[in-house]
C-alpha cells in the first residue's frame, strides 16, 4: 500500500463522500419513518430521542459527517497553505468537523423542543457547523479567486454558496416560513455540503 498517496488523497475522497453518504442517510431515514415531513420538519428530528432511528442518523449521519468534514480540512490545508486567510479557513473547516461529530452524542429532544441538557448542548453543537462552514466558503472566495488552478468563477462560487448557506439561518426564524423549516435547513446545509464536495472534486482533479 503507498502511504503517501492514501494520505494525499484520503482528505479528499472524503470530502468527496461525505456529503452523499449524509444525504443518502438522511433521505433513507426520512423516507422510512412514516409521516415524517421533510419539508416542515427538521432533520435534527430524525435524530431525536423519539425518533426509531435515532442511532443511525445520530452516528451515520452527523458524527460520521462530521469525520468527513475533519479529514476534508486536512485535504484544504494540503494545498492552500500560505497565508491568513488560508488558515482560518482551515480552522472553520475543521471546527465545523469537529462540533458536527459531537452533535450525534447529544440527540434533541421530541421534536426538537431543546429543553433537556442534552438537548440544548444538540442545539449549542449544531449552531457552529451551520455558522463556520458558510464562513469557511466566504474566505476562500479570494483564495480561489487569486489561485489560476480555480479562477474568478470559482471565487464567485465560493462566496454565493457561503452567502445563501449562512442565510438560511436567520429564515428559519421567520413566521411565514415555519411551514418550510426542515427545506429552508435543508438548503442551508446543503450549499455548505455542496461547497465541500465540489471543491474536492476539484483538488482531487489537480493530484499529481
Amino acid at each position: 500500500m503507498n502511504f503517501s498517496r492514501l494520505k494525499r488523497d484520503l482528505p479528499l475522497v472524503a470530502g468527496i463522500a461525505g456529503p452523499a453518504v449524509y444525504v443518502l442517510v438522511l433521505v433513507v431515514l426520512g423516507a422510512l419513518w412514516a409521516n415524517y415531513n421533510p419539508v416542515s420538519q427538521s432533520m435534527s428530528e430524525i435524530g431525536s430521542v423519539s425518533s426509531p432511528f435515532k442511532d443511525a442518523m445520530n452516528y451515520l449521519g452527523f458524527s460520521l459527517l462530521g469525520v468527513f468534514i475533519m479529514l476534508f480540512s486536512l485535504g484544504f490545508r494540503q494545498h492552500f497553505k500560505e497565508g491568513l486567510q488560508a488558515k482560518l479557513a482551515f480552522a472553520c473547516i475543521a471546527v465545523a468537523g469537529l462540533f458536527m461529530f459531537l452533535v450525534g452524542f447529544f440527540p434533541c429532544d421530541a421534536g426538537c423542543i431543546d429543553v433537556t441538557e442534552t438537548g440544548k448542548m444538540h442545539s449549542l453543537t449544531s449552531v457552529v457547523p451551520a455558522l463556520l462552514l458558510p464562513i469557511a466558503a466566504i474566505i476562500s472566495a479570494s483564495i480561489f479567486a487569486q489561485d489560476r488552478r480555480f479562477g474568478k468563477k470559482w471565487g464567485y462560487f465560493s462566496f454565493a454558496a457561503g452567502l445563501l448557506s449562512m442565510s438560511a439561518g436567520p429564515l428559519m426564524f421567520v413566521p411565514e416560513a415555519s411551514a418550510y423549516l426542515g427545506l429552508v435547513q435543508r438548503l442551508g446545509i446543503g450549499f455548505s455540503l455542496l461547497w465541500v464536495f465540489l471543491v474536492s472534486v476539484k483538488l482531487f482533479s489537480l493530484r499529481k
